[in-house]
């Protein structure tokens, strides 16, 4: 049954090569990096966006779903949240994760998103901007659906440099020879997007106004060395190269980030900072 904003039912399809090991992957991203990382900045975009009781809230390139769950929350039944994304791995790792939520998760190949004009109140991509590849009709299309003052929020990763235990796992898939497997590309890739004039040049070219950027930085707390190495694993992008490697490369990649991780430990936490760039932009009301 369609839900209502939403221009035809788009149901959740079979993704091509997709497994079970790739949706525990999915779940396992969602258990840690959330944990540690997700939850949090999805909070400060949260409130930047202000979303409130009885908001309509729709979360672009939804992932695993973390911000769209934490916009229910505050939505309420009242409001009404829709996650979308091209990964039906993703979107049935989101379902699994929490069965009670009354999100509407949605997959779609989001060539155009499948909604009416000006239905939401607050539209967010997070972290997922990197995977299109005509940016600025995305951010159209977000702003498409936007009713009149209506907030959009965009977040992206600040360089890699600035997100250590990141930096450090790509420095390991380098030595430990995964660049063929297509890990470095990725890892890279979502780190492409953190000049705030980059990101304020996409906004304007969809015609957005009132467009602001800004970092937000933090100190995240993760477990000791030894055990947050083992979680690397099972995590995209490196879950599936993982399963397929051999011994060797394994104990490089472990011992190559162990080493790197080390400096960071105190009293058996590691404490890596963190960086993101928040775009904020709204609307005008007609």
């Amino acid at each position: 049954m369609a839900v209502h904003g939403v221009r035809e039912s788009v149901g959740v399809r079979t993704g091509p090569g997709a497994t079970d090991a790739d949706t525990e992957s999915a779940i396992s991203y969602a258990q840690h990096f959330d944990g540690a990382f997700g939850r949090r900045f999805a909070a400060k975009a949260l409130d930047a966006l202000v979303v409130v009781r009885g908001a309509r809230v729709l979360d672009v390139g939804c992932g695993t779903g973390i911000f769209a769950r934490l916009a229910a929350h505050v939505a309420g039944a009242s409001g009404r949240v829709v996650g979308i994304d091209s990964s039906a791995v993703s979107i049935d790792a989101a379902r699994r994760i929490d069965a009670t939520s009354n999100v509407q998760w949605v997959h779609d190949d989001m060539t155009s998103l499948p909604f009416d004009d000006g239905y939401f109140d607050v539209v967010a991509c997070q972290y997922a901007l990197h995977r299109f590849e005509d940016r600025v009709r995305i951010i159209e299309e977000m702003r498409r659906v936007l009713g009149p003052g209506g907030r959009l929020g965009i977040t992206t990763w600040g360089p890699i440099e600035e997100n250590p235990a990141f930096a450090v796992q790509l420095d390991a898939a380098v030595k430990a020879g995964f660049e063929e497997s297509g890990i470095v590309d990725v890892l890279l890739d979502a780190f492409s997007i953190h000049r705030a004039e980059d990101l304020a040049d996409l906004a304007a070219k969809a015609g957005l106004d009132d467009v602001s950027v800004r970092t937000v930085r933090m100190l995240v707390a993760l477990p000791r060395a030894a055990e947050w190495v083992r979680i690397y694993p099972t995590m995209a992008p490196l879950a599936r190269a993982w399963q397929e490697c051999d011994q060797q490369t394994r104990v490089q990649f472990l011992a190559r980030a162990t080493e790197l991780l080390r400096p960071f430990e105190h009293d058996g936490v590691l404490r890596v900072q963190a960086s993101c760039r928040l775009l904020v932009a709204r609307t005008r009301f007609a």
